[in-house]
């Protein structure tokens, strides 16, 4: 076979932007700004040990409307299909993408992502404003700049085309399945699903390799593939109407007048935003009529069911959504304690906690959850465990890449170590709740059945998984557990 000979960017790349090596257009798009912001928040996060959702969260007041919908749109997506941007960028450099810089390798998937997975946005701007954003980078050398700029336009002429129909062989290695449709190159770019389904797989969807084998063990072909689709979806973003507020369609009325798109959810109390820009600036979310909550974690926090004048543990409170819920079941005549490990999670429990009362105490636990000694027991415990995020990927797109095998076991011990110390502050006949945001069965059947040997007195009552291709909402899993009198 005749090797592809890497060719230089022609007349069509030309177009797109400067050559190779020049310095840019004369003057940068205003909105160039929000590609310099991407480039920032990309680059400095892991060296500052941040995740990228907190370092978005605390730019994205710099910006509004529009500017803020492309922020996190180009970071979460260039992060979520880093695995993708990598294959098909390598097809172009004499050095891989593991050992460029930091500056210059963000920016090659920050400009590839908008080239590949979006439609509405010209190649001319997507290459200009990232090389503008990232000539602002301090540190930037005219040739990383060059350097990025040709292989931009190379990208760009090798995007055929783009369209909403599927394509007649779902596994052409010609095409890759985007934001809206389907991005057809002029070479193939994926690893042939005959010769390693894996691969193909785990380039397609973007995902590490050892999690596409273990979905195809557990689930199988179609699930796996159906699976991979979800956690590569851009989540909606719901909201329970909480008991402070009127009913649900006065509720959806009062954020249409702020300008908010909403409409009911598949749950009594849930509504779904079509468009949320400014959320965080709405009086009906100021009034406490609304909690951003997804519909899993809905569905999880009222499975425990307190009644009124319970006094009632949530173990692992933070952000504090689910204390809310239980914290308006037990009523003023009842008492939440929301524990967790750090002061930073716990003030994000107090600050949700405080518009729907005061009867709350939120406690600082020790790390060591052998160490959790809290001097009473409760009727309902609530253990909403740290896990592996493989539920919630679609929204935590950074967990897939800093998720290992080995994570895993260090995970199951330290859940098995909370559910130990939730079980050891449950009274005779009292109901837990074990969650995870997690679909591994490590992490959720089994250290469940592993409690149950350890404890002949518990009951399971329900069980129930959530996929996020089954579900509307994340993927997750809650078991219901009884503790018998005797």
């Amino acid at each position: 076979m005749k090797k592809r000979t890497r060719r230089e960017p022609g007349s069509r790349a030309r177009r797109l932007g400067p050559p190779a090596g020049a310095a840019g257009p004369a003057r940068p798009d205003p909105r160039s700004a929000v590609r310099r912001t991407a480039l920032e928040i990309l680059t400095t996060a892991p060296d500052a040990g941040r995740f990228v959702d907190e370092a978005l969260a605390a730019r994205l007041g710099e910006l509004e409307g529009r500017d803020r919908h492309l922020l996190q749109e180009i970071v979460y997506g260039t992060v979520r299909h880093r695995n993708t941007l990598d294959h098909v960028l390598d097809f172009y450099l004499r050095v891989p993408m593991t050992r460029q810089r930091p500056a210059p390798r963000w920016a090659l998937r920050l400009g590839a992502y908008q080239l590949i997975y979006l439609d509405r946005i010209p190649a001319h701007a997507a290459v200009n404003q990232t090389l503008h954003g990232l000539k602002a980078l301090p540190g930037t050398t005219q040739n990383e700049v060059g350097f990025t700029n040709a292989v931009l336009h190379k990208i760009a002429a090798d995007v055929r085309k783009k369209a909403r129909d599927e394509p007649l062989d779902r596994d052409d290695p010609t095409v890759v399945p985007i934001r809206s449709g389907f991005a057809h190159f002029t070479r193939p770019v994926l690893p042939l699903y005959r010769l390693d389904p894996v691969s193909h797989l785990s380039v397609k969807h973007s995902h590490p390799r050892w999690l596409v084998e273990r979905w195809l063990e557990r689930h199988g072909e179609e699930e796996a593939r159906r699976l991979l689709e979800a956690q590569n979806r851009v989540p909606q973003v719901t909201a329970r109407v909480t008991r402070l507020g009127p009913s649900r369609e006065a509720v959806i009325e009062a954020l249409r007048s702020e300008g908010l798109e909403a409409a009911p959810g598949s749950l009594e109390d849930s509504i779904v935003f079509r468009q949320a820009g400014g959320l965080e600036r709405s009086a009906v979310l100021e009034r406490g009529w609304i909690q951003v909550q997804d519909e899993t974690a809905i569905e999880i926090g009222r499975v425990l069911a307190p009644p009124e004048g319970a006094r009632v543990l949530d173990l692992c409170a933070a952000p504090g959504g689910k204390a809310l819920q239980l914290l308006e079941s037990v009523g003023p005549a009842g008492h939440v304690v929301a524990a967790d490990r750090s002061e930073e999670r716990l003030a994000l429990v107090r600050q949700n906690l405080s518009r729907a009362g005061s009867n709350f105490t939120a406690l600082l636990v020790p790390e060591d959850a052998g160490a959790v000694q809290l001097g009473e027991t409760f009727t309902h415990v609530l253990l909403d465990a740290p896990c592996s995020n493989t539920g919630v990927l679609a929204r935590r797109p950074e967990a897939r890449w800093r998720l290992r095998p080995d994570d895993l076991r260090t995970l199951v011990e330290l859940q098995s170590k909370l559910l130990e110390a939730a079980l050891r502050h449950l009274a005779p006949g009292g109901r837990l709740v074990y969650a995870t945001c997690s679909i591994e069965p490590e992490e959720n059947e089994e250290v469940v059945a592993a409690a149950f040997a350890r404890h002949p007195d518990l009951i399971e009552r329900e069980t129930r998984l959530f996929l996020p291709h089954r579900t509307p909402g994340d993927g997750g899993f809650y078991s219901l557990l009884l503790r018998s009198r005797a």
